[in-house]
C-alpha cells in the first residue's frame, strides 16, 4: 500500500490528488453491462392502412390529423412514389373532416406546396376508421360510392356536387344535416333514399337528383330545411316543385321560419 504525506503548506495539492485517487476507483468499477442500448423505435409501426387515393391521403396531412403518415414507397418497377398510411388507433378522436375541393379550397392547397391540389377525390376508402367523426364535408369531389356504416355518430354530411348515385345513410342514426345537390356531371342521380333510421335530421337538402316523392315519415325533427327543387316530382317537371311531404312536418318547418323549396304539404 501506497501512503503519501502533505505538509500543512499543501491543501491544494491534497485536494486534487484525493479527487483523482477517486475517479481512478470509480472508473475501475465501471462496467458495460451498465450503459443501456437504446435501440429507437420504427416510426412505421401502427401506419398499416395504405390510403388508396392519395388526394385523400395528402388532404389529411395537409389538415395536420395525427395517425396520417406521408411515406416514399419503391415500386416494383423501381420507381419511387410518395403514400400515404393511416394509423387506425390514432384517428379515432378525429371529429372533423373538411375534405371539400372547391376553387377556393384547391386555391389553398396548391399555395401550401400540395401535390395533388386540384386532383378531385375519388376514394375514400379509410374513413370508416375515423370512428368519433361528426362532420364531413367532401364538396366537390369525384366520389362515385360512400360506405359510412363505420361512422355512426355522424351528425353533419356535406357533398354537394358528388357523384354519389346510391346513398346508405342507414348507420349514421345521429345525423342532422344532410346536404347533397346533384352534379350534371354524375352518371346517375339519387332516385331514392332511405331516412327511416336519420330520426335527428333537421335539415334536408338534396336539390337537382331525380326525385318522383320521398319518405319523410320518420323525420319529425326536420325545422331548418327541406329543399327538394330540381326534381322532377310526380308530374316529372323539374321547373315545378310538386314532391308531397307530411303536413306536419311541412308546418313544422314553416312555423320555425326555415327553408321550404320544391315540396307541398299533402
Amino acid at each position: 500500500m501506497l501512503y503519501f504525506s502533505f505538509t500543512r503548506k499543501q491543501p491544494a495539492l491534497a485536494f486534487l490528488f484525493s479527487g483523482l485517487i477517486g475517479a481512478l476507483f470509480l472508473i475501475g468499477c465501471a462496467k458495460t453491462d451498465d450503459v443501456e442500448t437504446i435501440v429507437p423505435e420504427d416510426p412505421t409501426v401502427g401506419f398499416d392502412f395504405l390510403v388508396p387515393d392519395r388526394a385523400f391521403g395528402e388532404y389529411l396531412v395537409f389538415l395536420g390529423i395525427n395517425g396520417v403518415q406521408e411515406r416514399t414507397d419503391t415500386l416494383a418497377t423501381g420507381a419511387v412514389q410518395v403514400n400515404y398510411y393511416l394509423n387506425p388507433s390514432l384517428v379515432l378522436g378525429v371529429n372533423s373532416l373538411q375534405l371539400s375541393k372547391t376553387s377556393g379550397s384547391v386555391a389553398a392547397l396548391e399555395a401550401a406546396g400540395v401535390a395533388t391540389a386540384s386532383q378531385k377525390i375519388m376514394d375514400l376508402s379509410g374513413v370508416e376508421f375515423f370512428t368519433g367523426l361528426d362532420t364531413l364535408v367532401i364538396t366537390s369531389n369525384d366520389l362515385t360510392s360512400l360506405d359510412l356504416s363505420g361512422n355512426p355518430t355522424l351528425l353533419e354530411l356535406s357533398m354537394n356536387f358528388c357523384k354519389v348515385e346510391a346513398l346508405d345513410l342507414t348507420g349514421c342514426p345521429l345525423l342532422q344535416k344532410l346536404r347533397f345537390r346533384g352534379s350534371s356531371q354524375a352518371d346517375a342521380l339519387l332516385e331514392t333514399i332511405d331516412l327511416s333510421q336519420n330520426t335527428a335530421l333537421r335539415h334536408l337538402h338534396l336539390r337537382s337528383h331525380n326525385f318522383t316523392s320521398i319518405d319523410l315519415t320518420n323525420n319529425v325533427q326536420l325545422v331548418e330545411e327541406i329543399d327538394l327543387s330540381s326534381n322532377p316530382g310526380p308530374d316529372g317537371d323539374v321547373n315545378t316543385g310538386d314532391i308531397v311531404i307530411p303536413t306536419s312536418i311541412y308546418e313544422n318547418v314553416q312555423g320555425a321560419g326555415g327553408i321550404l323549396m320544391g315540396v307541398i304539404p299533402g
